[in-house]
C-alpha cells in the first residue's frame, strides 16, 4: 500500500507500507537540476553578493537528516542556534553535495 505525502504536489514523496515496515521515496532529479543551474549561475556571478542560497532540500532529504543526525531543519527554533546551520552545511557538503545551490566551500 502507498500514498503521496502531499495531495496535488508532484514533487512530494511516496510512502509505501506493509505489515511491519514503511519506505519513503522521492524523485529528487528536479532538485538536483535546479541546484546545478544555481551553482553555474553562482560561478559566473562576479557581483560579490553578500547573501545567497546554500542548498535546496527535498522533503526526503530533510527526513533523512533528521533520522541520521537528529537535526530538524523544519523546527521553528532551528535558525535560533547558529551551530545548527554550521552542522547542516557540513552535512550537505559531505552527504548531499549535488543539492548545493552555491559554490561555497567553507563552513
Amino acid at each position: 500500500m502507498g500514498f503521496k505525502s502531499q495531495d496535488g504536489n508532484q514533487r512530494s514523496f511516496t510512502v509505501s507500507t506493509d505489515e511491519k515496515d514503511f519506505k519513503l521515496e522521492q524523485d529528487v532529479s528536479a532538485y538536483k537540476e535546479y541546484a546545478a543551474l544555481q551553482r553555474e549561475a553562482d560561478s559566473i556571478s562576479h557581483n560579490g553578493r553578500a547573501y545567497r542560497s546554500f542548498a535546496i532540500l527535498p522533503d526526503i532529504v530533510a527526513i533523512d537528516i533528521l533520522t541520521k543526525y537528529g537535526l530538524d531543519v523544519h523546527a521553528q527554533e532551528f535558525m535560533d542556534n547558529p551551530a545548527n546551520l554550521i552542522k547542516l552545511k557540513k552535512i550537505i557538503m559531505s552527504d548531499y553535495p549535488l543539492l548545493m545551490t552555491s559554490n561555497i566551500k567553507k563552513v
